[in-house]
């Protein structure tokens, strides 16, 4: 597995390779300590499984380099790192395409599960954000479903620890999923059969930005395509009305 970390702090480079080489030694760890660094490590690492970047970089905005690298990698997993864990910041993170957002001050066991849930294709955000702004991110948010096993995108490692998932099963709602808003109405044009090029248009979204949210839709439905998509919504009992995603009526 190789794990790109983009951090302008060598202690927190240096903290995060003990730990995780801890749990898998056979980790390839990649280091950058700015943005344009992270590029560069990226473009001589085109095989990167993970990133974890800082959300303050010296010389970029850490959610805008996160979207940078996933316009270049789309099927790249993003963790957001940062010492402060507001809810505003943990939701833009995650409405613009990250994986998980982790606070500096997480314990070891917590760090390794949420990369391991990530790994796994699901979505990690701490559970002190929610208990603090509970109205601003929804505790649905925590962990999504798993991909299929055999999905090309996912290598081993990380794996002592775990981490579990919300499953999917009829009737669940698109947040009890864990999409967020932003990926709730992608999936809506999703299932209306529309392009990437359409959704874009009408949500006036970036065409690298709806890619990455529909590679988190993909993700959280167990699925590798849209056609299984569909097949999934149906099978959770999904409906669309007035753009919106409803359940199956009980």
């Amino acid at each position: 597995m190789k794990l790109l970390v983009v951090d302008d702090h060598a202690l927190i480079r240096e903290g995060l390779r003990a730990i995780l080489r801890g749990s898998d030694p056979d980790l390839v760890f990649i280091e950058a300590c700015d943005g344009q660094g992270a590029h560069q490590r990226l473009a001589d690492h085109p095989d990167v499984d993970m990133a974890l970047l800082d959300v303050r970089m010296p010389d970029c905005d850490g959610i805008e380099l996160m979207r940078e690298l996933q316009a270049r990698c789309p099927a790249l997993p993003v963790v957001m790192l940062s010492a402060e864990c507001d809810a505003a910041t943990v939701r833009r993170a995650i409405d613009n395409g990250a994986s998980g957002f982790l606070s500096k001050s997480s314990l070891n066991q917590v760090l390794v599960s949420a990369l391991n849930l990530v790994m796994a294709g699901g979505i990690y955000i701490p559970p002190e954000v929610m208990r603090r702004q509970p109205e601003q991110v929804e505790p649905a948010h925590v962990a999504v479903a798993p991909l299929a096993s055999n999905h090309p995108n996912r290598s081993p490692g990380l794996a002592p620890f775990g981490a579990p998932a919300i499953a999917t099963e009829p009737g669940a709602s698109a947040a009890a999923l864990g999409l967020t808003d932003r990926q709730t109405d992608v999936l809506v044009r999703l299932l209306e059969g529309k392009s990437n090029k359409q959704i874009c248009r009408e949500l006036d979204l970036a065409e690298a930005t709806v890619k990455v949210h529909v590679r988190a839709i993909l993700r959280v439905l167990g699925v590798n395509s849209r056609t299984e998509a569909m097949v999934a919504a149906a099978r959770l009992g999904f409906g669309i009305a007035a753009g919106q995603i409803l359940p199956a009526a009980e």
